[in-house]
């Protein structure tokens, strides 16, 4: 592999592109034998590995420089072509699924992607099109309607009339679909399949009976602000690097190849989006990390959060043969790299020196303080989806209410947005991507186990946490956490147990 500066970009034929696919899918309904079947197959996934890889490098290109006309009109033209690619790719899933030699592909390459495939063709089909349409339009108009430079105030009935519309076509797409409510639809989106509503549903309770009474008493005495100046971004580049030489040979190894590749953009510059993101460079198994540094403590955990996610794709594309493999979904993609930045604590002299000590715990408490208010969120989703004829202000009353149930501490506030019930408005989550948000939390627990078990023995522990980055997205999520000798985070008690150290290291 070259250096990322190097790597020579070529522009996509998209019309040999689907004419290929098109010779695949055809080729694969006559293959003749397994073998001819899952050549085919491989081959067919070989050219959409390296085409995802050149809309990635353009999408990196243009993120690390908006200026540049070239690669801002590459990504319009990849988005313009995506769709039409997704659906002969489809097509051709849908001739492995009705084929007799998927007994084969399951016995080489797991039920995963047999599983993955199954679900896609369940969120597909042609009455469902116009509504997806429409439902991306809505979140265009989301997005641009957050960036206007408008007041919370001038923007509230846009954003309440946008919300209810987007519940509206959500509901009418997943009937369409034949799916009983958006939540099982959402849920599907998801990759839900070993567990449900109900599993959730007590997660949430036990976050409400452990950790807001818990929080309820930090707030009282809110930890102050982490951004612990730490002097130029080379220092944080530099620190970074020799934690990960710390930590393992195999961290060691990651951050030599990320290094020596320049496979990160960490600067803050005109023309380059203020953004935080973990690409995938699939075709050279090779993650790229954009970051917004300011030179702070804070943001040296988040340079090794997205390292985090980056560590887990480089070491599961060595272990895993198919590329869907790489990655999972974000209730582990989030374990990988939370983790990441609760190993990196024995090392925060490094970073913050003297401060050491309020900076793991104010850490700590910002992660735990979020576990309420995301529980919160995925309440208030679940019920208005529940009942989607409630009016603009009945969701406002319905927040007010959960809000105080989840985070009692904010009943006082004399911020407007919380006296009114509009402050859910500001979670992007509930407009782009629904039911998704809770997510966060069941990572959160993961992370948060690791992080007990390595103040007991961290050597055993990463060697733990290897063995769970090194499986990808292979297996389903209770499988996955049993890869890492991770709790269910649903069964009885698991949030007490799991945060029990926690707590104690913050009440101490």
């Amino acid at each position: 592999m070259q250096k990322f500066s190097e790597l020579n970009y070529i522009s996509p034929d998209y019309e040999k592109e689907k004419a290929a696919l098109l010779k695949s899918k055809e080729g694969m309904a006559n293959a003749s034998s397994y073998e001819n079947f899952r050549d085919l197959w491989l081959s067919r996934k070989k050219a959409d590995q390296y085409l995802d890889m050149l809309t990635d490098l353009a999408y990196i290109r243009f993120l690390t420089d908006t200026s540049d006309t070239f690669y801002k009109n590459t990504v319009h033209t990849d988005s313009i072509e995506e769709p039409q690619i997704r659906l002969l790719r489809k097509e051709c899933d849908d001739v492995l699924l009705d084929s007799l030699y998927i007994e084969g592909i399951k016995a080489e390459f797991g039920d995963k992607i047999i599983q993955d495939m199954r679900i896609r063709r369940s969120l597909s089909g042609e009455n469902a099109v116009s509504l997806q349409l429409e439902e991306n339009r809505l979140c265009i108009e989301y997005n641009k309607l957050v960036s206007s430079g408008k007041s919370k105030e001038a923007r509230s009935s846009e954003i309440d009339d946008l919300y209810n519309s987007m519940i509206n076509v959500r509901t009418n797409l997943a009937k369409s679909l034949g799916f009983d409510s958006y939540i099982e639809m959402a849920y599907r989106i998801q990759g839900r399949i070993d567990y449900g509503k109900e599993a959730i549903s007590s997660f949430r309770s036990q976050v409400l009976d452990v950790i807001t009474p818990a929080c309820a008493v930090f707030e009282k005495e809110r930890p102050q602000d982490n951004s612990v100046p730490i002097g130029a971004v080379g220092n944080i580049v530099h620190t970074v690097k020799n934690i990960f030489h710390e930590i393992s040979q195999e961290s060691s190894d990651f951050i030599n190849f990320i290094y020596d590749y320049e496979l990160f953009d960490v600067e803050s510059r005109l023309n380059k989006r203020p953004f935080y993101c973990c690409c995938m460079l699939s075709h050279y198994k090779a993650p790229f990390i954009i970051c917004d540094l300011k030179a702070n403590g804070n943001d040296a955990l988040m340079f090794i959060h997205e390292l985090g996610h980056g560590f887990a794709f480089y070491t599961a594309a060595r272990s895993q043969k198919l590329f869907e493999y790489h990655r999972s979904t974000v209730s582990i993609n989030e374990v990988h790299s939370k983790t990441m930045e609760l190993l990196a604590y024995p090392y925060l002299e490094l970073i913050v020196g003297e401060h050491k000590d309020n900076f793991r715990r104010n850490h700590l408490y910002e992660a735990l303080r979020y576990l309420p208010y995301r529980c919160a969120i995925d309440e208030f989703e679940h019920k208005v989806y529940e009942n989607t004829t409630l009016t603009k202000s009945q969701r406002c009353e319905l927040w007010s209410e959960i809000e105080q149930k989840y985070m009692p501490w904010r009943a006082g506030s004399n911020h407007e947005s919380v006296k009114r019930g509009t402050s859910w408005y500001s979670q992007p989550h509930l407009f782009n991507a629904p039911f998704s948000y809770i997510d966060y939390n069941f990572a959160q627990m993961s992370a948060f186990e690791f992080y007990g078990r390595s103040k007991i023995n961290y050597q055993e522990t990463w060697k733990d946490y290897l063995a769970f980055c090194s499986k990808g997205g292979s297996t389903n999520y209770l499988n996955l956490l049993a890869a890492g000798k991770l709790v269910n985070p649903f069964s009885v008690g698991a949030v007490a147990d799991i945060c029990a150290p926690i707590l104690n290291e913050l009440y101490g």
